[in-house]
């Protein structure tokens, strides 16, 4: 394991720096980030390797108190939370260990999702033994969308002349080569002795004492199949964790000196999905030690957290061996932790909660927020028409609240990243704590963008919340994306779609952020006859938005790239006053996908350990597995038009934008258009954001979720500045405006 940061890469970070200086120049501000890790070569070794999987272990389950020698490892060694989702979103025993055996995101066979099947009890052949029907599971998982080849972990110890050893059922499925079969096997961890481990490489032995909590799900569940925490009182749990202490602690008295251990929860079967308990130590003379750091691996680039496929990689490189095709997982590596176990592990059991209430706070808040920016619609083109005859008075207060309304519902998604700067985990009640940071944060950024002069502008209390979505999510990805990660609107560890960069929701809100940002600093600029300097200004903010969404180890969003380059530049030439045609828009066109195949080429040449998916996807086209992979991701994203809740969030935001703003009042025209007069460059960014959400809606397997989250940040935006057009209609009923409306910036 490496004993450096993983954090970035330094190409990486001298990148970010450089967008930074020149985002400065367009109005952001610096940042750094640090480098990255070195790798270390694999070295042969006598002792063996023990793999010890205790399906369920949470590190709340971890104290002084039941697991003292849980307890004392985790002081001692490296110690980290564990991602174990698989194939399906369900992670039981035989999912978790088929994965580890695999090195990719594996599934067992089980009919029916609700209910956990038990490994399978191999069948002895002298000292080895066999698992029945082993073959299904090979055949099953290279049909999966993952191809997993289980069986790999075992072979490959095989091939290179290791023996390996099982000790338990579930062991057994990890351990076993493509045929099934370990060399030496045990029914349970309690027959493993220091002689049973002479001349084994790999011991991989299972502790089900948590899982046995729950023997007969038809019988203890909650109505759906599902084994219910609450049905197992208290001091039943605390008796089955003084157990599994006491097991380990034999196992651990019976390693020889210079063997290396690793304890990973490679299932959670019980209850809601959680991140589980990884460590790592070294049996010395003076007994087990390890250093005092969190893991952390390039799948995640985050301390203290690995993925569950991690764990074969991890066990080839102390073998001294490697996988012989590239693996789903990357290398444990360390970083540093707290002095103390009480603060390390605390902070694990902190990122295990934020996690498990993201996850559970998801359905509610994208409920919550569709059902929220509908409202704002219907109650937008309810007042707009509703007391556009009315009296004067009533008709300015109904203007003025419905344009702080907008910008609130605009500023909700970069509120919810913000909201992490505040430690709503926590709390009592961590959900309320949640939706309160992020109301209290919202309410913010509404409050500075009506503080200033500029909210006397068209476009200034637009360009503030825009503008602040694109410096926030810039200077996070800078610094790791730290504010994404367990955010509503960001990427969830337990679901792990993804671990860093820029995810797919953050991609629309800070593409449609940026180009509303620069369609109002551009009318500044050009307000003031500066044209030219408002076209370079947004070429730098936007080209430096492209670039940090697309470099690997920063953004790493493959199809971010190919929508934001079009949105920019049919952005870029409204602003310029050039006209949009067919051969134009071929070139943005080519121009996207050659800026795609340089970056993924360039991270392609990077050793096969520092990949991103960039890399790993140049690498499918070389070795021609490109196809199931773009077909896989075409189905992912025609899938997402089955979310009826995000569909309809882009319609009726579609249908407000285009109806209802655009249809005529007692003011004459519609009010989009008399916005389109006060500040043509609105039209700009409206459009060019439209055309990123379309794209990036056909590119990205998040599919109806990129044009739903721009449309919630790009329609609440233009409904503000249309409010401030029918504000100033109402004071000058004849507006006299040049194209450029230089002279409507003057008059206001």
């Amino acid at each position: 394991m490496s004993p450096s940061p993983v954090l970035g890469t330094r190409w990486g970070g001298r990148l970010c720096a450089l967008l930074l200086a020149a985002a400065v120049l367009a109005g952001a501000a610096p940042a750094a980030a640090a480098e990255g890790p070195t790798p270390r070569a694999p070295e042969g070794r006598e002792a063996p390797v023990v793999l010890v999987g205790i399906p369920g272990l949470l590190w709340e389950d971890v104290t002084p108190e039941h697991t003292p020698t849980l307890w004392e490892m985790a002081g001692d060694g490296a110690i980290g939370n564990v991602s174990i989702r698989t194939a399906t979103s369900r992670t039981c025993p035989t999912d978790g260990w088929l994965s580890v055996s695999a090195g990719q995101r594996a599934l067992s066979e089980r009919e029916r999702f609700t209910v956990c099947e038990p490994a399978p009890a191999p069948v002895s052949d002298g000292s080895g033994a066999s698992v029945p029907g082993y073959d299904s599971y090979i055949e099953q998982n290279l049909a999966s969308p993952f191809s997993a080849p289980v069986g790999m972990l075992g072979q490959t110890v095989r091939d290179e002349g290791g023996l390996t050893l099982a000790a338990g059922p579930g062991a057994a499925l990890g351990a076993a080569d493509t045929s099934g079969r370990v060399d030496h096997y045990l029914p349970s961890a309690r027959e493993l002795t220091r002689e049973r481990l002479e001349g084994v490489s790999l011991a991989v032995v299972e502790l089900p004492e948590l899982t046995r909590l729950y023997p007969d799900p038809a019988t203890t569940t909650d109505g759906e199949g599902d084994p219910d925490p609450e049905d197992v009182p208290e001091w039943v749990r605390e008796e089955a964790l003084e157990t599994l202490d006491s097991r380990m602690s034999s196992l651990i008295g019976a390693l020889p000196t210079g063997s290396s251990l690793m304890v990973v929860g490679v299932s959670m079967d019980t209850g809601p999905s959680r991140l589980t308990v990884a460590m790592n130590g070294e049996m010395t003379a003076q007994g087990l030690a390890g250093p005092h750091s969190y893991l952390a691996s390039e799948s995640t680039r985050r301390p203290g957290l690995v993925v569950l496929t991690d764990t074969t990689a991890t066990v080839l490189d102390a073998l001294g061996m490697r996988a012989p095709a590239p693996t789903g997982g990357r290398v444990w590596q360390l970083d540093q932790r707290p002095a103390t176990t009480e603060a390390a592990v605390g902070r694990l059991v902190d990122f295990n909660t934020a996690a498990v209430v993201v996850g559970a706070s998801i359905p509610g808040f994208f409920s919550g927020l569709v059902a929220l920016q509908l409202l704002i619609y219907a109650a937008a083109a309810y007042a707009l028409h509703r007391y556009s005859d009315g009296e004067r008075s009533k008709r300015a207060l109904v203007l003025s609240i419905t344009r702080v309304v907008a910008l609130a519902g605009a500023a909700f998604p970069v509120a919810s990243y913000l909201a992490n700067l505040i430690p709503w985990w926590a709390a009592t009640t961590p959900p309320l704590a949640l939706l309160t940071s992020v109301l209290a944060v919202d309410a913010l950024v509404v409050a500075l963008a009506m503080a200033g002069p500029w909210r006397r502008t068209i476009l200034g209390p637009m360009t503030v919340v825009a503008g602040t979505t694109t410096l926030v999510l810039f200077l996070d990805l800078c610094f790791g994306a730290n504010l994404q990660m367990n955010s509503p609107t960001g990427y969830s560890p337990i679901v792990a779609g993804r671990f860093y960069g820029i995810g797919n929701i953050a991609f629309a809100t800070f593409a449609t952020g940026m180009l509303m940002a620069v369609a109002g600093i551009a009318h500044m600029l050009i307000g003031r006859g500066r044209r030219r300097t408002a076209v370079v200004t947004t070429l730098i903010i936007g080209v430096s938005s492209v670039l940090i969404v697309g470099w690997p180890g920063l953004g790493t969003d493959f199809g971010g790239v190919i929508a934001l380059i079009p949105g920019l530049a049919v952005t870029t030439m409204m602003i310029a006053g050039i006209r949009i045609t067919l051969p134009r828009l071929a070139v943005i066109g080519v121009t996207s996908l050659t800026v795609i195949a340089l970056l993924a080429w360039m991270d392609y040449l990077r050793p096969i350990e520092e990949r991103s998916h960039f890399g790993a996807f140049a690498a499918q086209v070389v070795n021609g597995e490109a196809g199931t992979v773009l077909a896989r991701k075409l189905g992912a994203m025609l899938g997402t038009l089955g979310n009826w809740q995000l569909t309809l969030l882009s319609a009726g935001a579609l249908l407000f934008l285009f109806a209802a703003l655009n249809r005529p009042t007692n003011w004459r025209i519609g009010a989009l258009q008399r916005a389109y007069e006060y500040a043509p460059t609105l039209r700009a960014g409206l459009t060019g954001s439209l055309v990123t959400a379309l794209v990036g809606f056909a590119a990205n397997d998040s599919g109806v979720a990129i044009p739903a989250l721009a449309l919630t940040v790009a329609v609440p935006l233009t409904l503000s500045a249309c409010v401030w057009a029918l504000q100033q209609q109402e004071r000058s009923p004849e507006p006299d405006t040049d194209i450029d409306g230089t002279e409507c910036l003057r008059k206001a």
